[in-house]
């Protein structure tokens, strides 16, 4: 098997010098217990209330531990900081979690209740913005909360309360309505609005995760001109700031190079850990990292980029260290749905012209020879036979047409695309997107008469400019965050932050909303393929392909990681065999 990755990266190595890839600083000599991973991507936060970027996840979940946890080998859902599974009572509404009497933050202090109590009050400030606020919800009292501080927020400057008067009258609303209670230093109660079956997922979902009060604090101020709190990023960027409960605390972060943690000598499962250390380094160019990856350097590769040129090339070797499987995501294009861009009326608000665009576009071409690794083709956004029970609707999804799609292009005012300039595609540099968006680009201009040009920007850039609509068609990829349709359906949702489409249609909300206290099962699965239905007829997405997981390790060193369609992972149970040797 060695020589086979050393042949293919003296291969890669030699296309990247035709090809003028850079490369990056040689990495050092593995220490002793180590993990070194690449990541496509820099980190964009480790605040764990602030993001919905798998690549952020992936070391937060190191770094912040919830009450639950999904086992990666076996996919069940198990304690975690808390000692035992929730105590639920008989109507279902009402859970109870008691924190491990040794858990601890990693300066010593010791794990509180409150401290969850206050992560999951900051996903519900309405200032903060947090990508998931929504999955919050369901607790009783937590949108009334959610909706009165924005209110409160857009009526500050004519209410004559000071901003610190505010603040402390929003904590105290909190305190007094939102249904997390904080019964003791170690008893944690939440009161749901109505039984929710999924709550337990949620719950080891790393949105959930705690915040140490006592340091952050400082770092979360009211702002007396606005009223609004803002959290100084600085408080998750300093390893000498930032106060961690998980199995890691942080060492270095090295932006856009590469990011450390170190064992968290106070995590209370520590002696249990397959590593001491991990090291994180990014790399943006798939060539280049299996170069790196092939001759040691680093000992796993997750995600590697399916639409990249290798992909193919890799699944078919049949190596035993390249790993590949169905995974429970779509990639997509989602489209700017609101009324203007730039100040100009904008072409995307009438779902006949995004339609006309997803009909113009062959996915099966895609991906047999584009990503050449034939993913599935989307027709919905939620992979079918992902979920148990869950029938998507394929019937409903838009497949390659494109008479049909000149036609509705011209029904909406634009024949043979007369009347499209200066349409652009955004895209995040590295993933292997550009080959994908070149050949989608050429469909448009053949099938359509658009002209579409491409933009390319550092994901950082990318993300700002999708969460404040700053493009037209924007390239995407969404996966599933818990068991449940409602990870991916409730994007689209006109109330949810993670919806950068602006995408807004009451009766597909109130689907969503009616979903949510409909208690027979069946019922409820109906009206949320009925939802989806809905949504896929006006297209503020395009699907392209649901998602296949490849990434690359040797199961002889790389021991205790156990790949899923889900993505769950665990940093601290894996180790490498002779790491540092």
């Amino acid at each position: 098997m060695f020589k086979s990755i050393a042949l293919c990266s003296c291969l890669i190595a030699a296309l990247s010098v035709a090809t003028g890839c850079g490369f990056q600083p040689e990495e050092p000599p593995a220490a002793e217990g180590e993990l070194r991973f690449i990541s496509g991507s820099a980190i964009k936060t480790l605040d764990p209330q602030a993001t919905s970027w798998l690549i952020d996840f992936r070391i937060i979940e190191g770094l912040f531990e919830p009450l639950l946890r999904v086992n990666p080998a076996t996919m069940e859902i198990e304690p975690s900081a808390a000692e035992a599974l929730p105590q639920v009572s008989d109507d279902g509404t009402v859970y109870t979690f008691t924190i491990r009497e040794n858990a601890k933050w990693s300066n010593g202090d010791p794990l509180l209740a409150s401290d969850y109590a206050y992560g999951w009050q900051r996903a519900l400030l309405f200032d903060l913005a947090a990508d998931y606020s929504a999955l919050f919800f369901c607790i009783e009292g937590a949108e009334d909360f959610f909706n009165w501080r924005g209110g409160q927020l857009r009526n500050f400057k004519d209410s004559g309360v000071s901003a610190e008067d505010l603040w402390a009258q929003t904590q105290a609303r909190f305190d007094e309505t939102v249904g997390i209670k904080a019964l003791d230093e170690r008893t944690l109660q939440v009161t749901l609005q109505q039984p929710t079956a999924f709550f337990n997922e949620l719950v080891a979902f790393a949105p959930f995760s705690p915040v140490h009060r006592a340091s952050a604090d400082a770092y979360l101020k009211p702002d007396a001109e606005t009223g609004t709190v803002t959290m100084d990023p600085v408080y998750f960027q300093k390893p000498e700031l930032i106060v961690s409960n998980g199995p890691y605390r942080l060492d270095t972060w090295q932006f856009k190079q590469r990011l450390i943690l170190e064992q968290n000598p106070n995590w209370w499962n520590r002696d249990a850990m397959g590593n001491t250390r991990v090291t994180m380094q990014v790399n943006t160019d798939p060539g280049n990292g299996l170069l790196r990856y092939g001759e040691g350097e680093t000992d796993w590769y997750p995600s590697f980029p399916t639409a990249s040129q290798d992909a193919a090339k890799l699944v078919a070797s049949g190596r035993a260290d390249v790993h590949y499987g169905a995974a429970a995501g779509t990639y997509f294009y989602t489209f700017n749905c609101e009324p203007t861009y730039e100040g100009k009326p904008n072409p995307f608000a009438d779902a006949r012209v995004r339609r006309a665009f997803s009909l113009a576009v062959d996915r099966k071409t895609l991906v047999e020879n584009v990503t050449q690794l034939n993913q599935p083709v989307a027709l919905t956004f939620i992979p079918p036979d992902a979920l148990p029970n869950y029938t998507a609707p394929t019937d409903a999804g838009v497949s390659f047409d494109p008479a049909a799609a000149k036609t509705l292009l011209a029904e909406a005012g634009y024949p043979n695309g007369d009347g499209l300039s200066g349409i652009t595609l955004l895209i995040n540099e590295g993933g292997g997107h550009e080959d994908p968006a070149q050949a989608i680009r050429k469909g448009w201009e053949t099938h359509l008469g658009v002209t579409v040009q491409i933009e390319s920007v550092e994901r950082t850039t990318f993300s700002d400019r999708l969460k404040n609509q700053g493009f037209q068609i924007a390239r995407a990829g969404w996966f599933g965050d818990y068991r449940d349709p409602t990870t991916f359906l409730d994007k689209f949702h006109s109330r949810n932050n993670n919806n950068d489409a602006k995408y807004a249609n009451a009766e597909y909300d109130q689907l969503l909303d009616a979903a949510e206290t409909e208690m027979d099962a069946p019922t409820r699965l109906k009206m949320l393929a009925e939802a989806e239905a809905l949504m896929l007829a006006e297209q503020p997405l395009m699907p392209l392909y649901h998602y296949t997981n490849l990434e690359l390790f040797d199961p002889a060193r790389v021991k205790n990681h156990h790949p899923n369609p889900w993505n769950v992972r665990r940093l601290d149970a894996i180790e490498v065999v002779g790491a540092g040797e």
